[in-house]
């Protein structure tokens, strides 16, 4: 989760630089033109364009996280549209207002839509694998005699020994509560959480499965779950004989 927050946080301190009109120096594709093709263009407002571009899509990134699991699905659609809209706005604005027009006493200038494009395509693949973070991931479990093992999706991996598990559970009837330290996506819930019956546990879940295997440990219950029922039920049956 820090590590996530992180990246918002960069992503939010270089939205407000642009904003300021200053920072032309983050812009791909405009960083790397020769003087005489930067002055075609009105930096001051190509950053404040290119600045509420990434400053929309960093909220929104910022939602997800926040929100986690209470995140509709529809949500993500909603991201992916806004994403896509958000290059094409900042290709239209940059060929009009960002663009140094010749009633201005300046002399001809050809537009250069190969940087343009080059400007959008970045905040589309930005936007894009931000998005494929937060919708896609796996959950690994392997159970042997002495142990199990969590591999988490952009979080930390998960040790338990077989000997400090207390007891074992199955469940269709559970509820996640509110995370207090993780990461979450469209398909994953992982992490610290709290709710009434648990207290404060541990999460490695697929938001789509209800069924839960509840491990109560020496060091505090943990949830987990496989991405069907059917497998949950077969890891719950895996895991409960390494147990007798």
């Amino acid at each position: 989760m820090i590590v996530i927050w992180s990246i918002i946080a960069l992503c939010g301190i270089c939205s407000l630089i642009l904003l300021s009109g200053r920072g032309s120096i983050l812009i791909a594709g405009y960083n790397t033109m020769s003087k005489e093709n930067q002055e075609q263009y009105d930096e001051k407002k190509l950053c404040r364009i290119t600045g509420t571009g990434m400053l929309i899509i960093t909220l929104l990134t910022a939602i997800m996280e926040a929100f986690g699991k209470r995140i509709p699905d529809w949500f993500w659609i909603v991201y992916a549209v806004l994403v896509v809209l958000i290059a094409v706005g900042i290709m239209i604005l940059s060929n009009t207002i960002c663009k140094i027009k010749e009633n201005t006493g300046s002399r001809k200038r050809n537009y250069n839509k190969a940087v343009i494009c080059v400007i959008a395509a970045s905040i589309v693949f930005s936007g894009l694998i931000m998005g494929i973070v937060f919708s896609k991931g796996k959950i690994e479990i392997a159970v042997s005699a002495n142990r199990l093992e969590i591999q988490g999706y952009w979080w930390s991996d998960y040790e338990i020994k077989t000997e400090d598990i207390e007891e074992i559970e199955f469940t269709e009837d559970f509820q996640a509560g509110t995370r207090t330290n993780g990461f979450s996506g469209a398909t994953l819930l992982q992490g610290k959480f709290e709710n009434e019956e648990q207290g404060k546990y541990t999460l490695y879940a697929y938001k789509d499965c209800k069924a839960y295997i509840i491990l109560h440990t020496k060091k505090g219950d943990v949830v987990i779950n496989e991405k069907t029922e059917k497998e949950t039920r077969e890891l719950y049956y895996e895991i409960e004989k390494t147990l007798k």
